[in-house]
């Protein structure tokens, strides 16, 4: 049987005015450093985006957070340590986009 859970991805531009190696540094070295700490979280990864690459998808990346459930997501945002992270995102993030949703592990390691 297939195993489900939460998921939060958070589909973002960077900072207006920020290079983009500032915000790939920021992201994969402080804002995550911040992410993992994140009560209940089983999962976490940043996806990059190339935008010359790929010029009509409108952002620079996106990240996936899984929990068991969105209750546990939820307490897991208006935790400290949640409440910590949502404010590290003016930091490096202009627009942020976020999607819950739930997975359906198919065929996973």
């Amino acid at each position: 049987m297939a195993q489900t859970f939460t998921k939060r991805l958070g589909i973002l531009r960077k900072k207006e005015g920020m290079s983009h190696d500032d915000f790939v540094n920021h992201w994969l070295n402080k804002h995550a450093a911040l992410c993992v700490r994140l009560p209940g979280l089983r999962r976490y990864s940043v996806n990059l985006v190339d935008r010359k690459r790929f010029p009509k998808f409108d952002y620079d990346g996106f990240s996936e957070l899984w929990f068991d459930s969105e209750e546990a997501l939820v307490a897991s945002f208006n935790s400290p340590e949640g409440k910590t992270l949502l404010a590290d995102l003016p930091n490096f993030a202009g627009d942020i986009d976020p999607i819950i949703s739930v997975e359906t592990q198919i065929l996973w390691p």
